[in-house]
């Protein structure tokens, strides 16, 4: 089917719930074309067989109430500016409309075995046959990106990924069977830390405990490598490396016609190169391209990215201090010891004392590409930096100073270079902004933390205007002029919802509710419709 592009998108087929059991389909199609040349095979015939046997995508799942949401939040309540107390107020509105949950839920109880031995019953969902979709079945109703999306995803929510882990002794990319063999950026028990801070509930965190240990060691098990530092100290450090060597499902048409280019013995490398950047969430970068051009250069599994390693830092520190607050002196010690070891790492593979930041290590040729890229701000945002470190942070801003990445009218870039990939130049992306804010913010840098309220309003007042014009929330922006347009590149079109950009403002907006405001802008930014009103939630606000 997607060979010959009977879908626009190859996630649009694999999406698609099967209307029979698997083996009646299977039986159908070989009856069909099984004794027909591929070559000789029409798109008219597949698409009529995909109406017989196929269903719409995403009708496997359903909308789904939040009991806990609230039409006015408190902490909304306090953002000071009017514009951007409704403009928070509409995206407070939208969680309602990505939240899903399985269609037809009969609730039964599973044995999950755990590493052979531990037997958990969980919840789990039925659908007539399971066999029939690609999803991941979950019990609880969550929130999707968005767009094409129309799944869960490890980066965007944290309450439906403890399920999950039960079944696959991981978190996996997101909520189809198709992801199952990579995961994305360790972000849960950063998760469950936010969620500690909100609630404090210790009971939450000592009953899983044990679990966000497990997503730790997943990593240490399945990603981590050996590598010396200049002095011949050995250190182990985290790369993204899956074992999948074949076309993405979701993305199949996409990775044959790119390897079309590589030879037939390189074949599988290339796509386990392809499922690692995947593995990212950088899909894809410049990041992964030995000639920081081509994607036939791609060697993801050449390269020690700070991002992951800074990150798993975090979750060692995060684990070390749940161990301390539930009582268990000796994770505690043990994650003690793995934090310092982890933040010793850290400067001695990733800080370049030329780049004067932290970079991406690379295994091949033993040396960082001194490039920017967001990630070189990410020990600051996960706090792998020490006192002795203050003077850092200034440093981090001094190398993009001299780059001049904060110039851009809209935000920051995910890079200098433009390949034409999604995750390079000219996008800014949700995520990088608030690592970069939040990195700035929380630093002892009194410059810094002015830089990173910079940031935030000129991050804000960008999709301000997207809202005004458009109503719409994309999932990246082009940082290129005044008026920003919507990201561009990659394998798809780009996305409205969307998650992570909702997340993201509406965190900044609340964290700079005191401070931050549009008035005093440029009248376009408050009134930029050519229209008497400017509609915001259920509210209007008159153009002057």
């Amino acid at each position: 089917m997607n060979l010959y592009q009977v879908e626009m998108d190859s996630k649009t087929f694999v999406d698609r719930p099967l209307k029979a059991d698997p083996e009646a389909v299977l039986r159908e199609f070989k009856n069909e074309f099984g004794k027909t040349k591929v070559t000789n095979i029409t798109a008219r015939k597949l698409i009529d067989f995909r109406k017989r046997f196929f269903g719409e995508p995403g009708t496997e799942l359903t909308s789904c109430f939040i009991p806990d949401w609230k039409e006015l939040p408190p902490k909304i309540a306090q953002i000071k500016d009017k514009d951007l107390r409704l403009f928070a107020l509409f995206l407070n509105r939208r969680w309602k409309d990505l939240c899903r949950q399985v269609r037809n839920e009969t609730l039964l109880f599973k044995e999950a075995i755990i590493r052979g031995h531990t037997s958990i019953r969980i919840k789990i969902i039925k659908i007539e046959d399971p066999r029939r979709n690609s999803l991941i079945e979950v019990p609880h109703p969550f929130i999707v990106p968005g767009g094409r999306f129309r799944e869960f995803y490890y980066w965007d929510a944290y309450w439906i990924v403890k399920g999950v882990y039960f079944r696959f002794g991981f978190v996996p990319n997101g909520g189809r069977i198709y992801y199952l063999r990579r995961s994305q950026p360790p972000f849960l028990i950063p998760m469950v830390y936010e969620y500690y801070e909100a609630t404090e509930d210790i009971k939450f965190v000592r009953e899983n405990f044990d679990h966000l240990v497990r997503e730790y060691e997943f990593w240490v098990q399945k990603r981590s490598v050996k590598v010396e530092d200049k002095n011949g100290n050995k250190h182990i450090a985290y790369q993204y490396r899956t074992t999948s060597n074949v076309p993405r499902p979701e993305s199949f048409r996409a990775d044959i016609q790119a390897a079309l280019e590589i030879g037939e013995n390189e074949r599988q490398k290339f796509f386990q190169n392809i499922a690692s950047a995947a593995e990212s969430g950088w899909v894809f970068s410049s990041r992964w391209f030995r000639d920081r051009k081509t994607m036939k250069t791609i060697e993801t599994t050449n390269v020690l990215p700070v991002d992951l390693n800074a990150l798993l830092c975090w979750n060692v520190n995060i684990l070390k201090y749940f161990a301390n607050i539930i009582g268990n002196a000796q994770k505690a010690e043990e994650f003690e010891k793995k934090g310092r070891d982890a933040w010793k790492t850290l400067n001695a593979i990733f800080y370049n004392d030329t780049g004067k930041a932290w970079f991406d290590y690379n295994l091949r040729t033993k040396s960082h590409e001194v490039l920017f890229y967001p990630t070189v701000a990410m020990p600051l945002f996960t706090g792998c930096y020490t006192m002795l470190d203050y003077d850092k942070s200034a440093k981090v801003i001094n190398f993009m100073n001299r780059l001049h990445v904060f110039d851009y009218p809209s935000g920051i870039p995910a890079s200098l270079s433009n390949t034409g990939q999604q995750w390079d130049f000219p996008n800014g992306w949700p995520p990088l902004q608030h690592i970069i804010i939040e990195g700035m913010r929380k630093s002892d840098n009194p410059e810094a933390q002015e830089m990173a309220f910079k940031l935030a309003r000129k991050w804000i007042l960008a999709n301000y205007k997207i809202y005004n014009t458009t109503k719409k929330m994309w999932e990246k922006v082009d940082v290129n002029g005044t008026i920003p347009k919507p990201g561009a590149g990659g394998e798809y079109d780009v996305q409205d919802g969307f998650g992570w950009t909702n997340g993201a403002i509406l965190d900044l907006l609340v964290t700079y509710r005191d401070r931050m405001t549009i008035r005093g802008t440029d009248q376009t930014v408050r009134c930029y419709i050519s229209k008497r009103y400017v509609y915001a939630a259920h509210f209007t606000i008159e153009c002057m």
